[in-house]
């Protein structure tokens, strides 16, 4: 998974369109009963007009497209997933949601215009996305294409309200099987997809006993404990705090050889790759930064239930990751894997309802997140499509995300 910003994608010339979606009449939405999960509420609760929140997804395709059947895909995947056919409204604190059912959504398409200097055009890019994924309009999400005689660049963009990093990942499969379908009249070849709203109201009645006892509150204590009552920072000094917007790097760690070796040696220590690349990091911060305790907050996801698997919405639960840092790696490795299980269990338990339960108001600043992409419904045919991931851009000083991900392509 390769995350980039607009600048950073290489735009080749070309058509820019706008694929604007919505719901002719007010009366076709019905007030929903249903509470947005914990992590929607949060950001709903937090969002900033003037701070952009949003996940991309840019994937191509040979030769110019169909707008027909693409249109029928576009749609088709709305109608699959009740996340993207709900909208909130907030009223001071309380967030009011309203549905709306498959079938009421129309398309048009909106040319805005041939560009030919790429700069010029990602900077469009960013204004059509920064306008068009605000999580309290609706839709939070938006379908653009760049055309061209030779190859279709098709972008999605959502507000993180309703999507997280693995549903985006899985548009550009389900979109390609949906239009794929509409061209040949077929039907589409997409497994059930179940509604993340279903899921957010399961994720309430669990935990609507929580008390500090439990042990997920626990676990959280401790780091805030450990780390002098915030959520841990950056092992290492980021310099003085500014306005100067967040830097986003890549760089390859291995290789498909050489990742295969690494889970292998991890692996005959008692550990795995995950707890091996966590138990590196520990190492580089007590070299550089002299950490006796590796600290850091970590991403998993909560599709617990093979019915969520499908779905598109934001399955994501936080959780501390904190270990001792020992010399030896094998004992490292296994700090690092005990650690790691712990926290999956912990990250079910959302986090906002986890600092409600100890009365306390944190954020996180050193996240570290690995994902195994192999997994993704048609991960196989990224290289081929040109898949690249976006964010928008972001200017907290103090805030240090670290994406790890192994794909079929020559990556860990």
């Amino acid at each position: 998974m390769e995350i980039n910003e607009l600048g950073d994608l290489e735009l080749g010339p070309g058509r820019l369109t706008l694929w604007r979606i919505s719901v002719p009449g007010i009366d076709s939405w019905r007030p929903d009963p249903r509470r947005p999960s914990y992590v929607q509420e949060e950001h709903l609760c937090r969002f900033d007009n003037s701070q952009p929140a949003w996940l991309g997804v840019a994937f191509e395709w040979s030769g110019e497209i169909d707008t027909t059947a693409l249109s029928k895909a576009i749609l088709g995947w709305i109608d699959r997933h009740e996340a993207l056919r709900c909208r909130f409204a907030k009223d001071g604190s309380v967030i009011h949601l309203a549905t709306v059912g498959p079938g009421a959504e129309t398309l048009d398409l909106v040319e805005l215009g041939d560009y030919a200097d790429p700069g010029e055009l990602a900077r469009m890019l960013e204004e059509v996305f920064d306008a068009n994924t605000k999580p309290l309009n609706w839709p939070p999400y938006v379908f653009v294409t760049i055309s061209r005689p030779e190859c279709t660049t098709l972008i999605v963009a959502s507000d993180h309200s309703v999507t997280d990093a693995y549903s985006m990942a899985s548009v550009p499969y389900e979109i390609w099987e949906l239009y794929s379908a509409a061209i040949h009249g077929v039907a589409p070849r997409v497994a059930p997809a179940h509604s993340y709203l279903e899921y957010a109201a399961s994720e309430r009645a669990s935990v609507s006993d929580l008390t500090d006892r439990y042990s997920a509150i626990e676990h959280w204590r401790e780091l805030i404990a450990a780390t002098g009552g915030q959520l841990p920072g950056f092992p290492v000094p980021l310099g003085a705090p500014g306005d100067a917007l967040q830097q986003t790097r890549r760089i390859w760690l291995f290789d498909a050889d050489s990742a295969l070796r690494f889970d292998r040696a991890c692996r005959a220590q008692g550990g795995h790759t995950t707890a091996g690349l966590f138990a590196c990091l520990a190492l580089a911060g007590k070299t550089l930064g002299n950490q006796k305790k590796f600290h850091s907050v970590a991403p998993f996801h909560t599709r617990s239930a093979t019915r969520w698997k499908n779905s598109v919405g934001w399955y994501v639960g936080m959780s501390p990751v904190s270990f001792k840092v020992t010399d030896a790696f094998p004992d490292l490795l296994r700090s690092a894997r005990l650690e790691l299980k712990r926290a999956r269990r912990t990250a079910q338990v959302p986090f906002s309802k986890a600092m409600e339960v100890l009365g306390r108001t944190l954020r996180d600043r050193f996240v570290v997140s690995y994902m195994d992409d192999r997994v993704v419904p048609g991960s196989d045919c990224w290289a081929r499509w040109r898949t690249r991931f976006l964010i928008s851009r972001c200017s907290d000083p103090q805030e240090v995300y670290v994406w790890v991900s192994r794909s079929h392509e020559e990556s860990a």
